[in-house]
């Protein structure tokens, strides 16, 4: 089973992806700050973490940062609203138009390509 780390600061988006996520059989941890980001992906290696729009653009990238020092491997998807500024660290991109259904096609997609994908 997948291992998804969900990072964002709205809470109801946060726990409708994580419920739409362990209903297609991911393991879905969340964290609701840097701080408990940090600690996740000390304590496990995920295999996706999921960047929501909520988290400001200068703290994405500490947290994109933080999560790839702490393991290469795991695959960053952005979802972006309007601006997809300090993305650089992301393996896919997805706009919140693409709703539930999108990131899971978006994870599903990384977990069995290695390329960088665009979803809008």
């Amino acid at each position: 089973m997948a291992k998804v780390l969900l990072v964002g600061y709205i809470v109801e988006l946060l726990q409708e992806r994580e419920r739409t996520l362990q209903d297609a059989g991911y393991q879905v941890t969340v964290a609701l700050s840097f701080a408990a980001a940090a600690t996740a992906i000390q304590q496990e290696l995920f295999d996706v973490a999921v960047l929501g729009f909520s988290i400001p653009e200068d703290e994405r990238s500490k947290v994109a940062s933080a999560i790839k020092q702490a393991n290469p491997a795991t695959r960053i998807i952005m979802i972006y609203f309007a601006s997809i500024k300090n993305t650089e660290l992301a393996d896919a991109l997805l706009q919140t138009t693409a709703g539930a259904e999108g990131l899971l096609r978006a994870i599903s997609h990384m977990l069995g390509a290695q390329s960088r994908v665009h979803t809008g």
